[in-house]
This record gives structure tokens, C-alpha cells and sequence, in this order.
């Protein structure tokens, strides 16, 4: 039997919308490595089963339909992003877990993270932008010609999503304190090293084959650094955000 694999696009969709937080407990689902860099420890659960089993051998997986396609089994949809412990709990308790009350439970936790994004945004400080960049900045600088785009105009030629559009216009919220941190720094080569950053960033991602809102997400992703904390988060979306209405990031 051949298993669907979830596609980079479905990843990216999955992890950007659930804050890097389990779906039921809300625990963050990154750890920090020896190194000091975050990798992941939570779990992308199908919502509806994804093994038939083997009678006589093996059981189906909890939820399992036969009537689904293998394609739809890997989809976006049928994910939610979990701890081990609250997939184990979900796998064991199908009684309780049933489908429409996990679909259920992945709408309503990704409506408390842009929630949560959305009140962190205007408490974010210089404290939480110098946390963000501060790896950002040692990219090489590119020499790459700047496109201005109007970001209204980027949304709607990239097919960007009412969420993602939403989720720009949040970001929009410390657009002066993002130029005036990038303005104070007394190294003229910080904000051209940064925005280097993220161009060099959305072109290997483009080259990955993601696009549209995976695309966004994956972006996003790299602009917080896989942090769990929505004040990171926010101060990361602030400055994708930034660069986004400046420079040539979703240019086509």
C-alpha cells in the first residue's frame, strides 16, 4: 500500500496557520536545539485516517475512509498539527475525536492564533525586531534592482488569500517602528543586508515550486525563525510585511 505524501505546500500551509502550536493544549510544538536553533517535535495527524489497515494483521487508523482519495487524505484539510501526547490522545479516544469535532478544533485554534498575532502586534518593541533580525542580517547582500509593487496590487497578482491579505494589513500596524528601527542603525549596510535576506529566501522558495499562500507562509516562517512566541511572530510579520511593500518579494 502507497502512502500520499504531504506535500511542501500542505507543510507550509499547516504549520503557518497553527502558530507553531498544538491545536487542543496550545503548547508550542518547536524545541531549541544544542545549537540554539528551533526544530520541530509536533505532529501533522490526519483528521481522517489514513492507513486501511490489513485485515487480520493491522487495524485501519482511527478515523479512516475508505471513500476518500489518497490525495484528499494528504491535503491541508484533512491535517492538524499536534503534540505527540494530543495525537496519541486523539488516536486512542475516536469516540471523543471524532472528525467534525477536530475540524472543529483546528478552526477555532487557528482563529486564536491570528487573534493572538493580531494583540501582540502593537505590543511588539525594538526588543523583539533586534530578536528577529539579528540572524536575517548575515545573508550576503544580493545585487538585485528593486521593484516597487503596490501591496494591493501584489496580493491580487500572486492570488493571495483574503487571510494572508489580513494578515499583511496586521503587519502594517508597526510599519513606522519597523523603518524607524532600520533607520537608527548605525551600519548603512543593515537594511540592504536584511531585505537581501528575504529576497534570497523567496526566490529558493519560489524555485521549490511553492507559490501563493504557501508561499507566504513559508516566507513568514523563515521572517520568525520557527518561534512558538506570538510576539516574534508578530515582530517577524512586521518585517516580512516591511519588505514585502518595498522591495522585490511576490514582485510578478
Amino acid at each position: 500500500m502507497s502512502k500520499k505524501k504531504i506535500t511542501e505546500r500542505n507543510i507550509k500551509l499547516l504549520w503557518g496557520r497553527s502558530g507553531n502550536k498544538c491545536a487542543i493544549c496550545q503548547t508550542a510544538i518547536t524545541e531549541e536545539g544544542k545549537s540554539g536553533d528551533l526544530f520541530p517535535v509536533g505532529v501533522m495527524a490526519h483528521i481522517e485516517g489514513e492507513n486501511p489497515g490489513i485485515e487480520g494483521k493491522s487495524p485501519s487508523s482511527a478515523r479512516y475512509n475508505p471513500k476518500m482519495r489518497d490525495n484528499e487524505r494528504a491535503d491541508y484539510t484533512n491535517l492538524i498539527l499536534l503534540c505527540p501526547t494530543c495525537h496519541t490522545k486523539i488516536d486512542n479516544d475516536i469516540q471523543e475525536y471524532t472528525t467534525v469535532k477536530l475540524a472543529s478544533i483546528k478552526k477555532d485554534h487557528e482563529k486564536w492564533v491570528v487573534d493572538s498575532r493580531r494583540t501582540a502586534m502593537p505590543e511588539i518593541t525594538f526588543a523583539e525586531l533586534e530578536v528577529i533580525v539579528k540572524y536575517l542580517v548575515a545573508v550576503p547582500i544580493s545585487g538585485s534592482n528593486i521593484t516597487v509593487i503596490p501591496p494591493h496590487e501584489k496580493i491580487k497578482r500572486n492570488n493571495l488569500s483574503s487571510e494572508v491579505g489580513n494578515l499583511i494589513t496586521t503587519g502594517m500596524i508597526q510599519k513606522k517602528q519597523v523603518e524607524k528601527y532600520l533607520n537608527e542603525n548605525p551600519d548603512y549596510q543593515f537594511s540592504e543586508r536584511l531585505r537581501a535576506g528575504f529576497v534570497n529566501k523567496y526566490r529558493e522558495l519560489k524555485d521549490s515550486g511553492l507559490e501563493g499562500d504557501s508561499l507566504f507562509y513559508a516566507l513568514f516562517e523563515f521572517a520568525y525563525n520557527n518561534s512558538p512566541d506570538f510576539k516574534l511572530q508578530s515582530a517577524g510579520l512586521s518585517v516580512l510585511t516591511h519588505f514585502f511593500e518595498i522591495c522585490e518579494v511576490f514582485e510578478q
